[in-house]
């Protein structure tokens, strides 16, 4: 049988696109660069060394004499922008102190009544951030520390006593924060009006009361002040 006039027999290759393979793999090489954990350092306007600045402001809450208004704190950027205005009824955000009356340099330095900064932080390669309260370490060795504090919040008050030497007269509560051991402050002394005020925390060991902690020790019954850590993973 003759070939002559056979047609020749190619055998025929996908050849991939090359260049979709190669983004593919630097995106896959640096996909920890595109991830990353925000968290809020109370006290300070910077952020540790292996994070960076979002925006840094004052950390504002409620009015401390009013009823209403949120209960979660907020970081104030130092340069807001409006995009409307309105009337009537409203809620308003005010400057948060340190209240430190007995303990003005519990932060080895005096920020009784004075304003409390913040900063926005991003952790890169990192996913998640927690902070856990009564301790200064992480819990595991692929955990990273982002800062240790002092927990805080607002002054506990007795039900029916509405003013007290703090002036606390609101219903609502605030939220625990850790505020960084080297805590700034925007200025002051404010004189500690309207808004609301930061206390050092403490472990609730005293056994004739109700909802004494069951654990006490190894947490203390005395004027120990619980300590914080901010950490990211």
């Amino acid at each position: 049988m003759s070939q002559a006039n056979s047609a020749p027999c190619y055998q025929i290759w996908l050849i991939p696109d090359l260049t979709f393979f190669v983004e593919w793999t630097q995106l896959s090489q640096n996909l920890p660069a595109y991830s990353g954990a925000v968290y809020t350092r109370w006290g300070r306007t910077s952020c540790p060394a292996k994070s960076s600045l979002v925006y840094k402001g004052e950390m504002a809450g409620p009015d401390l004499f009013s009823w209403g208004g949120g209960s979660n704190n907020q970081c104030l950027p130092e340069d807001p922008r409006y995009g409307h205005s309105a009337t009537g009824m409203y809620s308003s955000l005010r400057a948060v102190n340190y209240w430190l009356h007995y303990n003005k340099n519990i932060f080895g330095k005096d920020l009784h009544i004075h304003s409390v900064p913040c900063a926005v932080c991003d952790t890169k390669q990192r996913v998640t951030q927690l902070m856990i309260p009564g301790q200064t370490r992480c819990p595991t060795s692929d955990c990273s520390i982002e800062y240790i504090g002092l927990l805080m919040s607002e002054y506990e008050h007795s039900p029916g006593n509405t003013e007290d030497f703090s002036g606390a007269s609101r219903r609502s509560a605030g939220q625990y924060i850790c505020v960084d051991d080297h805590a700034e402050s925007v200025r002051g002394p404010t004189g500690g009006g309207g808004g609301a005020n930061l206390h050092f925390v403490r472990a609730g060991c005293d056994v004739e009361s109700l909802g004494a902690l069951s654990n006490c020790p190894p947490y203390r019954s005395d004027k120990s002040a619980l300590s914080c850590v901010v950490c990211s993973k």
